[in-house]
């Protein structure tokens, strides 16, 4: 019987708690998420120290860029209508109706502070900053029809960025430095067919990166910007914590020290910049994600507890475009699109944080004060495909997800 609990248990975890969707936050810094991204050519303050650090050799004196953003992920599970009851489908009878996720919005930042100055004739600038390069917030009803797989997925990834860009020559700059990410997350999962009874994990932890970068500008008008960013892996520890009746009360389901090792993936980035006109600006940009990497979550616990959840994702392809229009020498406006092919596979399609390929639009301005003062304002939407769960290790259903983003933000230079 102890043993027939324990994997009764065991299967009843481990699809549930699992760690978010293997997939990043947008860059939310008004000026990048009004043109979608796309602009790894075409950074000019001191926020390309995270998008790419090779242009702070552009920079002249002390640059402040600080944005702050609300992020929000609705998503709607529909039940599988063909496994209903008396259903001949040899996996059984699936989950039926509908539900919704609450509005949960998180708030994403991007806040850089750079100085820049020439050194022998050649830019040199430096910078340091903290962004969201990853991560999300999903809450589902306390009773809805999958809280044996997830109730609550809370996770913020924070990255923290110090770097430099050098001119090597008039149209050549290089870039790079030292990433640190620290995750933090909660999640929280009922345990069926107890009402009442769940286990829940509440876990941080951090590991070091780095990223290189360059910047080159063949033509006048046209600037090619590359910025690659390398594998992290947090090593996150924290407790685990389970209510649940005393009937299946044992050692995997008692309070308990829990580690997990969780990999953030290789990031490339390679785009273009075009200067149609003077005060129009076209950027077209390439993005991959080596998600191969995000192959199972494993959560060890001290007493026993060992969840193991595959997640055989794919690596992530990301196209970006945007357009970029000084309308007057105070007013600019942005307009961007996106697509995103997902590495995600539906035979682990989990609502913890369901992914999938989207389509994604932005629009933003900025107003200039003076020369050196200026506000950012963009909104980003994103319409991810509606997904159908296969396989056995899947939450039957399907899935329709969309994300809204909305960003403010200020720049400030002064020469010193």
């Amino acid at each position: 019987m102890r043993t027939l609990k324990i994997s009764v248990l065991a299967a009843l975890l481990a699809p549930a708690l699992a760690s978010a969707s293997g997939f990043e936050v947008i860059n939310v810094n008004p000026r990048d998420l009004g043109i979608c991204a796309s602009g790894v050519a075409a950074q000019r303050d001191a926020a390309a120290t995270y998008q790419n650090p090779s242009a702070l050799s552009k920079l002249d004196g002390l640059n402040l860029s600080l944005a702050g953003a609300m992020l929000s992920i609705h998503t709607e599970w529909t039940g599988d209508a063909s496994r209903g009851p008396g259903t001949t489908d040899p996996r059984g009878p699936a989950p039926q109706g509908s539900a919704e996720t609450k509005f949960a919005p998180t708030p994403p930042v991007g806040l850089f502070v750079a100085y820049g100055r020439q050194v022998a004739g050649r830019g040199l600038g430096v910078g340091f900053g903290v962004a969201v390069p990853g991560g999300g917030q999903m809450k589902w009803e306390e009773d809805w029809q999958g809280r044996g797989r997830i109730i609550t997925v809370e996770r913020r990834m924070l990255g923290f960025y110090l770097n430099a860009g050098y001119e090597v020559l008039p149209w050549l700059r290089v870039g790079g430095g030292v990433i640190y990410y620290e995750g933090i997350q909660y999640l929280k999962q009922g345990v069926e067919p107890f009402a009442g009874a769940y286990g829940e994990l509440d876990t941080s932890g951090g590991g070091f990166s780095f990223q290189l970068a360059t910047e080159v500008r063949p033509l006048e008008n046209l600037t090619i910007g590359v910025d690659y960013k390398h594998k992290a892996t947090m090593e996150m520890e924290g407790d685990g914590n389970f209510e649940v009746p005393p009937s299946i009360e044992v050692p995997l389901t008692q309070d308990q020290d829990v580690s997990q090792d969780l990999p953030f993936p290789n990031t490339l980035a390679v785009g273009v910049a075009y200067r149609v006109t003077k005060p129009v600006q076209l950027t077209l940009q390439y993005n991959y994600s080596r998600f191969s990497v995000y192959t199972e979550d494993r959560f060890v616990g001290d007493r026993g507890l060992v969840l193991v959840v595959p997640r055989d994702y794919r690596d992530g392809n990301v196209l970006r475009g945007g357009v970029e229009w000084d309308t007057t020498p105070l007013l600019t406006l942005r307009a961007g699109a996106m697509y995103d092919w997902s590495g995600l596979r539906t035979s682990t399609l989990s609502p913890t944080l369901p992914d999938s390929n989207t389509l994604g639009f932005s629009g933003g301005a900025s107003w200039k004060f003076s020369p050196d003062l200026a506000v950012h304002g963009a909104l980003f939407y994103g319409d991810r495909k509606k997904q159908t769960a296969t396989g056995d290790a899947a939450f039957p259903g399907s899935y329709k997800t969309n994300v809204w983003i909305a960003s403010l933000g200020v720049t400030w230079r002064t020469a010193l």
